[in-house]
């Protein structure tokens, strides 16, 4: 759950939801004014979580660099230690965008790290944005939403235009939780992409979706910015600065939200009759798809859930739709709680792992507990292990086989289906896999 051990709650820091959004910018580095400690913390994401990171190299420009600023030399003025590395940063053929931020340590020295990015006002050739340390404050969620609102603040997209007239064509998707660059998340990306096709809308942008810096400039051309909820602020400031239509929709994880999605956007483009079609397209294709494989696997089987807020929401839906018994939800990050609905099971923020009611939803009869990465806290459970969501060590996408959307509901639940049949024995997981 966390990189501090047994009894902590269940978060990852800040920081690694910044490294999260850097990883998924592809041209994108971040100094972090503190010691060497920072780099470190990237080796939870890459070639562990992500086998397509790019945060390290191996010629040893890695995007996460630090000023190795020790406890002494904090106390001393050190601007131009970050002014050379910034330089260092700019000079890279490779890199397209740099972040600066500071661990508390420095921070708490008061240094203004967007004066010293202006300083550098002509030496610098590429976009410098600082993301103000006394921001970095809650969970990994709150760091990749920081992220998002430092381009939103930061990179130039032109002046404010006034807003546009007539049905929108092009649409900007704002929000999108990109924690690591393999083919479940190209495949989220290609059924969003073609969701808003459906509905005569050309997806120009996505905050954030793998591509390099130059590729997140073109959200100033959308006449819509479709705002996923890891992103609302950001969503919100860029739509003023692109004079487009805002419209904030949920995650589209599950049937449900699918079409909640759809009808959203619809709505806001002027196009209700067209996501209406759609949606009945859809579900004429799924459902029957899904109606044998029902009874077979999921009726009355027992279920439970850990991961962040927006996939736990989503998920309820799936195992409702599935006539799974959910046992409770364990909800990671300080975030909004998925609500309980009245459905007659715990749904825990932010616990501890050693809190009575973790142990109660763990020690159940599951039949299937669908979780991210847990062998640190729970480890040789008598049921089957659904790896899913940030961080997941042992699975990996090869294929673009998507959760999000429709396509991503059949592919979900196929994953879901494979462990409900398999052979019972107790998951072995290996520490550091």
């Amino acid at each position: 759950m966390n990189s501090e051990g047994h009894g902590k709650p269940m978060n990852f820091p800040t920081l690694m939801g910044v490294y999260l959004a850097v990883n998924a910018i592809a041209d994108a580095y971040i100094l972090v004014d503190g010691p060497d400690c920072v780099l470190y913390k990237s080796h939870f994401i890459h070639g562990r979580h992500d086998l397509g990171s790019s945060l390290l190299r191996v010629s040893g420009r890695h995007r996460v660099a630090f000023t190795n600023v020790c406890s002494r030399g904090v106390v001393k003025e050190h601007d131009e230690i970050i002014r050379r590395h910034l330089l260092t940063l700019d000079g890279l053929k490779e890199s397209g965008l740099s972040f600066v931020t500071a661990l508390p340590m420095c921070s708490i020295t008061g240094v203004d790290y967007g004066r010293v990015i202006r300083s550098l006002a002509g030496k610098l050739s590429k976009p410098a944005i600082d993301i103000a340390p006394d921001s970095l404050i809650g969970d990994w969620l709150d760091g990749y939403g920081q992220v998002l609102n430092a381009l939103a603040r930061g990179l130039d997209l032109g002046r404010r235009r006034p807003a546009r007239r007539g049905p929108p064509k092009k649409a900007a998707i704002v929000g999108y939780f990109m924690d690591r660059n393999e083919a479940d998340h190209f495949g989220n990306l290609a059924e969003l992409r073609r969701m808003l096709a459906a509905l005569g809308l050309e997806t120009v942008s996505v905050w954030l979706g793998g591509e390099p810096a130059a590729a997140l400039r073109r959200a100033a051309e959308a006449d819509l910015v479709v705002s996923l909820p890891y992103g609302r602020t950001a969503a919100r400031a860029l739509a003023r600065t692109a004079g487009a239509r805002l419209v904030e929709t949920e995650l589209p994880f599950g049937l449900r939200k699918s079409e909640r999605f759809l009808r959203d956007v619809g709505k806001a483009a002027g196009r209700p009759r067209q996501a209406e079609a759609f949606i009945a397209a859809e579900l004429s294709r799924v459902v029957p798809r899904l109606q044998w494989i029902i009874p077979q696997y999921f009726l009355n089987r027992r279920t439970a859930f850990m991961g962040d807020p927006y996939l736990c929401a989503g998920f309820l839906d799936i195992a409702e739709d599935l006539g799974l018994e959910v046992e409770g939800a364990i909800v990671r990050g300080q975030g909004p709680a998925a609500p309980q609905d009245g459905r007659g099971f715990p749904v825990l923020c932010a616990p501890r792992s050693s809190s009575p009611g973790v142990r109660r939803i763990v020690q159940a009869p599951l039949d299937l507990f669908v979780t991210c990465w847990c062998e640190q806290d729970f480890h040789g459970l008598p049921y089957p292990v659904l790896e899913f969501g940030f961080p997941s060590y042992r699975s990996h996408a090869l294929l673009e086989r998507p959760f999000l959307g429709f396509n991503g509901m059949l592919g979900f639940v196929e994953r879901m289906a494979d462990k409900l049949c398999a052979p019972r024995r107790p998951e072995r997981y290996i520490p550091g896999l």
